[in-house]
């Protein structure tokens, strides 16, 4: 595939543009280029025509989309405390299956077993093109590394290594409030959305900033990192949202913590789009509701629950390296 191919299959599988008059137009080509960059996608089996769209007045549209049988991958999520969860997704994103298991984040033979059995059990008898993990930590994407994490049996090359020598299948690592924001970016609660804080509570609490279209990285890669943060209370946030402390919480307390910490982020970054992922779906089905409604007397913002809820991260992984796959050379 040339650089031309590569962006009109990236655009088709995001949902930007679904016919061959909107990637001309987004490609900043000729409609004969478009389409003949359409034929060669089409030729490759990567999309497929589903139909005609509405006619503005010319030639009726015809539909694209992505081909989902052309790929599938595999998505794990690393970050609870207690439990290992994986998906399996096809080329256009969609969640075929998925399972989780109890693990131990401290033995890492543990971690390679219960990987092992979670992709044996979501596959079937798909054919895989690749494993991605979503953790807890700051990632080198360059050297596929983690340089910073709060379980220390991550950090390093450890687990893509252990994860490839023992299921034989390519793996890449990623940030997982990154991972899950891309997920609710593209067919998600932040779909359409040009900007947006995805917040995610698992082992900590980590956020990530969807800005203009994109994830904003920062210098180093370490952007959206709000578990120190100070409350009111004196507590960091991610102390004050540990699994141990809030069971022993009511849940309007635990609001009013979410609210004084994300408070923070909103004045910061001044977002009008939250979306919570993660452990978060563990408290009451309206928490997103409440907890707007205590942000707004003092911000104008929107609290969504992530649309693929525990499965976000895993998802989101999974979704991104079938992108890096195609973009590699």
């Amino acid at each position: 595939m040339n650089k031309l191919e590569k962006n009109a299959f990236l655009l088709i599988r995001r949902g930007i543009a679904g016919t061959r008059a909107e990637l001309a137009r987004e490609l900043a080509v000729s409609r004969p280029t478009a389409s003949t960059v359409v034929e060669k996608l089409l030729e490759q089996e990567l999309v497929c025509e589903r139909g005609k769209g509405k006619s503005t007045g010319g030639t009726t549209p015809i539909l694209l989309t992505v081909n989902p049988k052309s790929a599938y991958y595999i998505g794990i999520d690393l970050g609870y405390t207690d439990r290992m969860s994986a998906v399996l997704i096809d080329h256009a994103g969609t969640i075929i299956s998925d399972a989780e298991t109890e693990f131990s984040r401290s033995d890492l033979r543990d971690l390679a077993e219960k990987a092992s059995f979670l992709i044996k059990k979501v596959s079937g008898r798909k054919k895989i093109s690749g494993v991605a993990v979503a953790l807890s930590g700051i990632v080198d994407e360059k050297t596929m590394s983690v340089t910073k994490s709060i379980n220390p049996f991550h950090c390093g090359q450890v687990v893509p290594e252990l994860l490839e020598r023992v299921t034989g299948y390519p793996v890449s690592i990623w940030n997982r409030s990154r991972a899950a924001a891309v997920s609710e970016a593209f067919g998600g609660a932040g779909d359409k959305e040009s900007d947006f804080a995805l917040i995610s509570l698992g082992a900590s609490i980590g956020s990530a900033f969807w800005s203009d279209g994109r994830i904003f990285d920062g210098r180093h890669s370490s952007a959206g990192e709000i578990r120190n943060l100070r409350l009111s209370c004196g507590l960091r946030f991610e102390d004050a949202l540990s699994l141990t402390r809030i069971q022993g919480c009511g849940i309007d307390n635990v609001l009013e913590l979410c609210a004084d910490g994300l408070s923070q982020v909103i004045s910061i970054m001044d977002l009008e789009l939250l979306i919570l992922s993660g452990r978060f779906a563990d408290f009451s089905p309206d928490f997103p509701e409440k907890l707007e409604k205590i942000l707004q007397r003092e911000y104008s913002v929107r609290v969504r629950s992530a649309r693929y809820g525990r499965n976000s991260a895993a998802r989101g992984a999974a979704f991104r390296m079938g992108e890096m796959m195609i973009l590699q050379p």
